[in-house]
């Protein structure tokens, strides 16, 4: 064979190599998700309990059920702007509970508002009575970082940050919060009195899982490695089917 074929071969051969390892990582990825996905699925599952008997590191508590009974401090709520419910415009409304067992609030996501603008809202149209129980999943409040506030608007947030939202209250939070489902139920608007049947915020939705982008990241790299190698083996076989030029006969 021809050094350039020898070349191009030796190159076709370590590309396909670089290819597969980079498809089996891509399979290690799907199967890291699949397992994590798994884990997760099982809490959001779970039966809700009362946060207050809750316990562990952030990572054990991600997603699991909860449930928070409270009185609702609507005096220090936070509003978070610029987010759609079925492509309109919004905030979420960011509530500190005080339970008894417990010197420091929770922080719970009580649902989706409209707002025109997706900044300005009136929260105190859409208080659900001062006693409050919530059902939902908690994520860890973002520590570092900045909250990310509207310059005018005193309420008006673009992220969650743990010390943010402690200084509002003026008290510690917790460093699980809730997102309220729909499932949940204000305990005046369950018995009756001032807040039974008032507008209540949308409520959010368990989060889907999925698989992320793995699984075809790992078809795209093995397919890489497959036309390295046919490439390979057809300029091979072109190299070898190439005619010979017999050198002039001397007359």
């Amino acid at each position: 064979m021809r050094a350039k074929t020898i070349g191009f071969v030796a190159l076709s051969l370590v590309g396909a190599a670089i290819f597969t390892r980079l498809g089996v990582w891509q399979v290690s990825r799907l199967h890291e998700r699949q397992r994590l996905n798994a884990e997760m699925s099982s809490r959001l599952t779970a039966s809700p309990l009362s946060i207050d008997s809750m316990s562990g590191p952030a990572d054990s508590l991600r997603y699991r059920r909860a449930r928070v009974s409270g009185i609702a401090d609507y005096a220090h709520e936070a509003l978070l702007v610029q987010r759609t419910h079925e492509g309109s415009p919004g905030v979420f409304l960011v509530t500190p509970v005080i339970t008894a067992a417990s010197d420091s609030a929770t922080i719970v996501v009580r649902g989706w508002i409209y707002a025109p603008d997706g900044v300005r809202a009136d929260p105190a149209r859409w208080h659900e009575g001062d006693s409050l129980t919530v059902s939902g999943y908690l994520d860890e409040l973002p520590a570092a970082g900045s909250a990310d506030t509207i310059p005018g608007q005193p309420l008006a947030v673009r992220r969650l940050q743990r010390a943010d939202l402690a200084r509002r209250a003026g008290r510690p939070v917790r460093t699980m919060y809730l997102w309220a489902v729909a499932d949940s139920q204000p305990v005046a608007a369950i018995g009756g009195g001032a807040a039974a049947g008032r507008q209540r915020p949308a409520r959010f939705t368990l989060p889907v899982l999925d698989e992320g982008p793995h699984r075809s990241y790992a078809i795209q790299w093995f397919a890489f490695a497959i036309i390295a190698l046919v490439g390979a083996v057809i300029v091979v076989r072109n190299d070898r089917q190439r005619p010979t030029v017999s050198p002039p006969r001397r007359t």
